[in-house]
């Protein structure tokens, strides 16, 4: 019944998007489709998981999780426009609030449709647990002034509520709290859209806020919540699953569609006679990637079907980690079908298109599949905070008295003998894990041994691997259950890289204890030249920097500057509508760029402010 329920989303937001947008235009212009967000909001795909009484579809987390996928098979920006509002979305953290005032208003705001997003990232940088925005409680005290700015905020543009959130002055250790406002009223400013390498025509942007007014009733106060961090435990369960729609949902659509993609090219190629399949590298190239989306698709499905689940199983651990997993594993997928594809991947959809070629959209995913490593905190950082936070939380503040001991070698018996093989080695890399962080533990203080951030990286990875494989293997255990024994060579595959992977990041590990280079003083160094003084830095190394030029030019370029200059001196260039050409050559209704390299529609205020 809950696929059942899921399916018929699925088939009405995949006539949706093939018939409303258009994937390349949407890259191209950096616009979605006019009247697309009323139309997302009216059918309901804007709260997928919100009863049926307030609008939604009442849909469980992997159906959500299958949403958002088949939508970034089409279109990342749409997606991610949907996965905004579903992860993280004032309707997202309904389930965290409790009854009264705030829970009221979020309820009336969910039923009528409201758009909204979560602004959080602060110019300083996401990395930050503290934030500079602040919340001034007024004088009455029945209010909070909200100032400081935000960047990076997914929706920001197109939000009718946001949460924000704000260090609280006049409270004890000034705690990080949520304050849940409408945008658009007096002390709300979107200060500039943000335009990325890929993910083009994703409403996001900076915000400013001064002395924004909320009332004290629309802010989110936890219990038992820690000064130190800037959501709330409650919120964090929900931010965690939230990223499999953001990032791994994404991740795993292009993932798949390389599959398909590197079947068409390689089926078609041949060199010198011989069929491109039939070597034993792109046999190899091929085999990884089918080996990979099993390992995405293990993961994914883990960490949000026990969620569905009346009997309550803990994958909070699993669906942190499952960021990294699914982003990481789909960046591998992409770089390799783009040297698969070589010259074909890298040469634009248009370009082929015009050429007689299938257009397929290779480098436009490419682009795209690059923010998940960044979004929602960039890979190495969760790798650094997981080990910290999560890992060796369970041997901070005192380790284990006794090294975990060595246990019999699992067994299964829907696993074929290379996979038992594989399972035994998980097993016993897990003690093996087990006894190096309690041997860590027992030799350092917390605070020296996080200090040591590339050891904490190292290990988290270590952690991801035994994991996945772990998953992958179990998924191929259920496949042949089914009686599907396809999985038994796909989890092969899986571990057998997976273990290459390991015996390198073991080697990271070991080698910590041994004289290193001067990582420290080299990057030091160079870092002290920068002043453009002749520092020690300059001296040094300075020589690297022969031959190029480092003076920054323009983001505007000298083609729009000497549009904005002819306009001033009278203008050469009219409005499409009186009589004109437009710029580019096109007539009414095309696109352009204006002096601030923003596409806009002929006709229309550009965001330079002239008419285009």
């Amino acid at each position: 019944m809950d696929r059942k329920a899921g399916d018929e989303v699925l088939a009405d937001l995949d006539a949706l998007l093939r018939s409303r947008v258009d994937p390349t235009e949407v890259d191209l212009t950096g616009r979605l489709p006019e009247g697309l967000l009323d139309e997302l909001r009216t059918r309901g795909f804007m709260c997928l998981q919100a009863p049926r009484e307030l609008g939604g579809h009442g849909l469980s987390c992997y159906n959500t999780y299958r949403v958002v996928r088949l939508a970034a098979s089409w279109s990342v920006p749409v997606a991610l426009v949907i996965a905004i509002q579903n992860a993280v979305g004032v309707g997202a953290l309904l389930p965290a609030l409790p009854p009264g005032p705030l829970s009221e208003l979020v309820r009336a705001q969910v039923a009528g449709g409201v758009l909204s997003g979560s602004a959080d990232t602060e110019p300083e940088g996401a990395a930050n647990a503290r934030r500079t925005t602040t919340a001034r409680p007024t004088e009455d005290g029945t209010a909070y002034l909200i100032s400081g700015e935000k960047i990076h905020i997914g929706n920001g543009p197109i939000a009718e509520m946001i949460t924000v959130s704000a260090a609280v002055r006049g409270e004890p250790g000034e705690p990080a709290r949520l304050f849940f406002t409408p945008t658009g009223g007096p002390g709300f400013e979107v200060r500039s859209e943000h335009e990325f390498m890929g993910v083009k025509g994703f409403p996001n942007a900076a915000l400013t806020f001064t002395d924004l007014r909320v009332p004290r009733e629309h802010m989110f106060v936890e219990q038992r919540q820690d000064s130190t961090v800037r959501i709330t435990g409650e919120l964090t369960k929900l931010v965690s699953r939230g990223r499999l729609y953001l990032i791994v949902a994404p991740s795993s659509a292009i993932a798949k569609l390389c599959l398909e993609w590197s079947r068409d090219f390689i089926s078609r190629r041949k060199i010198d006679g011989r069929e491109l399949g039939e070597y034993d590298e792109i046999q190899r190239m091929m085999a990884e990637s089918l080996a990979e989306v099993f390992a995405i698709d293990a993961i994914s499905e883990w960490s949000l079907l026990c969620e569905d689940q009346p009997r309550a199983v803990n994958v909070r651990f699993e669906q942190n980690v499952a960021k990294n997993i699914g982003s990481v594993t789909c960046w591998r997928i992409i770089d390799r079908t783009m040297s698969l594809l070589a010259g074909e991947g890298y040469e634009t959809a248009r370009s082929k298109e015009r050429r007689g070629a299938r257009p397929l959209p290779l480098e436009r995913f490419f682009r795209d599949a690059r923010n998940f490593r960044i979004s929602g905190g960039i890979d190495f950082q969760i790798d650094n905070w997981t080990a910290q936070l999560a890992i060796f939380s369970y041997y901070y503040p005192e380790p284990y008295a006794e090294e975990p001991a060595d246990g019999p070698d699992p067994e299964c018996p829907d696993l074929n003998a290379r996979n038992q093989d594989h399972l035994i080695f998980a097993a016993r890399e897990t003690r093996r894990f087990g006894r190096i962080c309690h041997r860590l533990a027992a030799a350092h203080p917390a605070a020296e041994l996080f200090q040591r951030e590339h050891l904490m990286i190292a290990l988290n990875q270590i952690v991801d691997e035994i994991l996945t494989m772990s998953l992958t293997l179990a998924r191929a255990a259920q496949w042949s259950r089914d009686g599907r024994e396809d999985g038994q060579d796909l989890a092969d595959i899986f571990c057998t890289r997976a273990r290459h992977r390991l015996t390198a990041l073991w080697h990271e590990v070991d080698a910590q204890g041994h004289p290193e280079p001067a990582y420290a003083q080299v990057s030091t160094t160079w870092l002290a030249g920068g002043d453009g003084h002749g520092g020690d830095g300059d001296r040094r190394f300075g020589g690297l920097l022969d031959g190029i030029i480092t003076e920054v030019p323009s983001a505007v370029g000298r083609t729009a500057e000497a549009g904005t200059a002819g306009r001033e001196a009278g203008g050469v260039a009219r409005a499409a509508g009186d009589g004109a050409p437009a710029v580019n050559g096109q007539g009414e209704g095309g696109t352009r760029l204006c002096a601030v390299r923003a596409r806009c529609r002929v006709g229309e205020v550009g965001a330079d402010g002239d008419r285009c």
